[in-house]
């Protein structure tokens, strides 16, 4: 987080020039949306670290916004902004603060000119409020949300003559020397009107486009790039497309007036807009553009009723007739709840991390691995930091990155952790337990015993005294366990552990040594052949870690017991 802040600082604060040339991008007025699992709960923190935490974040989301406007980019995903935004939203209400961040300021230098009709921006709905909201209107229309720099094109007797970024909704920057290098925004229409003002996108095009599978893409910042680049444009950019999705002052029948934007030129409205009466047409329709080849990238649907309101009516923030609908979620933030450590049976530590429930395409998500020891501590994942949570291959839940830091870093004391490898916990012990069970565990599946599972190991630890890695096969300490049917048919097991491979036991004590050096071991004696060693063709290093592990105490009497087990006469 702190190098996402210091790319937007440096973009505001250190290249006034480029501010010049920045474009104002489409931004939509952003509604409270409805995920439940991400709503803050005012008593989680106190009132202090509440208004610090609320401040602080209502400042990047702000940076963010600004920059969102003036360059049609941004550090972060929209749909990682929207979440943010509904935290911050939450917490500003546990304040009985207002809820709204103040509008973009415009770059006092900058070459602006206000808007002839405002752009209005939309609010974005669930699923649940998009419901509603088609049942109380009629005559609605269905668009995809193209995903680009919004602009208004203004023609005076069919001739072009300013193309306005969207800025503030109010007022932009002038671009129309920009147009000249754009064929798909047309210079001249066939008409005579005396004044024809649209409000549409300008786009990357794309080649067969599936949201679904690819996301956006960056193709709005692929648009802003060339909008902001420093030097004027020299050649034509073929792949800008422009898709118009308002005429303010056009024929109220839709119909009509898509007909009428087709004849001028501008066919892709006309194509991408269509009829809707009911909840499962605008499902359809959403599906079709989420998961359909398309020549541009698209965030969602746009729903319309007509008629609109007279153009004069038009109001920053104030759009009661049109409303998004966003694609599903890619990612997903939550916050981290709680962290756990633990030690696997080689003495690595892995931490995973216990966060506010989440669901990511239909899958319940509560905890996630952050790693190793190490990885995390990269990470900087404390509890209280929002995250941000991604599907990865086979459908594993995998953190994408840590979008908000709380201020307050209040870091676990990890130092005891530091002292476990692969020699460590060799016996039971209290602050041994979990290592020493996982090695259990290991030891049973490489001998191929059924029926026992961790939690088994871990009763048998510490209820039952099972203390070293061969406890288990003591004849006293079976007789200790309760007579009951399971446990009967496990010591059964126990019983036939000696036709096992000796590759299996050194394998599940842990020697470190690769499986197809264990297939030339026939016979524990060869360990004191030096000769027999060095045909392992192990490095000095392998050769050292070896040798460690073969003096360790508990190792041979491990290994001693083995030994009696291959010797021990058949049961006939």
């Amino acid at each position: 987080m702190p190098q996402i802040f210091g790319l937007v600082k440096r973009t505001f604060f250190n290249q006034p020039i480029l501010l010049i040339i920045l474009l104002f991008s489409s931004a939509n007025c952003l509604a409270k949306q409805q995920i439940l699992s991400q709503q803050p709960h005012c008593s989680t923190l106190s009132k202090t670290h509440l208004v610090s935490e609320s401040q602080k974040l209502g400042t990047q989301l702000q940076q963010w916004n600004t920059l969102y406007h003036l360059s049609g980019s941004s550090p972060v995903s929209d749909e990682m902004y929207d979440q943010l935004l509904t935290t911050w939203q939450g917490w500003q209400a546990c304040l009985n603060l207002s809820e709204q961040l103040p509008p973009a300021n415009i770059p006092v230098n900058s070459k602006r000119k206000k808007h002839p009709i405002a752009h209005t921006g939309l609010k974005k709905l669930n699923k649940a409020a998009i419901t509603t909201w088609i049942a109380t209107r009629a005559n609605i229309w269905l668009q995809p949300k193209v995903d680009g720099v919004a602009v208004s094109l203004i023609y005076k007797q069919g001739k072009l003559v300013s193309m306005i970024s969207r800025g503030n909704g109010i007022e932009g920057l002038e671009w129309r020397d920009k147009a000249d290098f754009i064929p798909a925004v047309l210079k001249q229409l066939p008409t005579s009107q005396e004044q024809l003002i649209l409000q549409g996108e300008l786009f990357w095009q794309l080649n067969g486009h599936i949201q679904e599978n690819k996301g956006s893409i960056n193709a709005r910042n692929q648009v802003a790039g060339w909008l902001m680049r420093k030097t004027f444009p020299s050649k034509v950019e073929n792949n800008i497309g422009i898709f118009v999705w308002a005429w303010p002052e056009g024929n109220d029948n839709v119909g009509e007036q898509l007909k009428q934007l087709s004849k001028l030129g501008f066919t892709l409205t006309q194509k991408y807009s269509h009829k809707v009466e009911n909840m499962a047409q605008v499902k359809q329709w959403q599906e079709h553009y989420y998961q359909t080849p398309m020549p541009f990238a698209t965030d969602g649907i746009v729903l319309k009723t007509s008629p609109t309101p007279k153009a004069e009516a038009w109001q920053t923030g104030n759009n009661s007739w049109s409303v998004a609908w966003k694609h599903p979620y890619r990612s997903t933030i939550s916050k981290v709840k709680d962290l756990h450590f633990r030690v696997g049976r080689t003495g690595l530590v892995s931490v995973v991390a216990e966060i506010e429930p989440i669901e990511l395409d239909s899958k319940k998500v509560s905890r996630l691995s952050l790693g190793t020891l190490k990885s995390w501590q990269k990470k900087d994942v404390l509890i209280g930091d929002t995250i941000q949570v991604v599907l990865a291959g086979h459908g594993i839940p995998k953190l994408e990155s840590v979008i908000w830091r709380l201020q307050e870093r209040t870091y676990p004391d990890i130092s005891r952790l530091k002292h476990f490898n692969y020699l460590s916990c060799l016996v039971a012990a209290s602050f041994c337990q979990q290592q020493f069970i996982a090695r259990l565990n290991w030891l049973g599946k490489q001998l191929k015993l059924k029926g026992i599972s961790e939690a088994t190991w871990r009763e048998w630890v510490e209820d039952y005294h099972l203390t070293k890695l061969t406890t288990w096969l003591s004849p006293k300490w079976q007789n200790d366990l309760p007579n009951n049917k399971k446990n009967r048919s496990l010591i059964a097991q126990f019983n036939e552990v000696d036709k096992q491979l000796l590759a299996g036991w050194l394998k599940g004590l842990g020697i470190p040594l690769k499986d197809k050096q264990l297939l030339f071991i026939s016979e524990l004696s060869q360990f004191d052949d030096p000769k027999f060693i060095d045909q392992l063709g192990l490095s000095l290093n392998q050769t050292a870690k070896l040798n460690r592990w073969l003096l360790e105490p508990e190792i041979q009497d491990a290994l001693q017991v083995v030994k009696e087990i291959k010797r021990k006469p058949p049961i006939e």
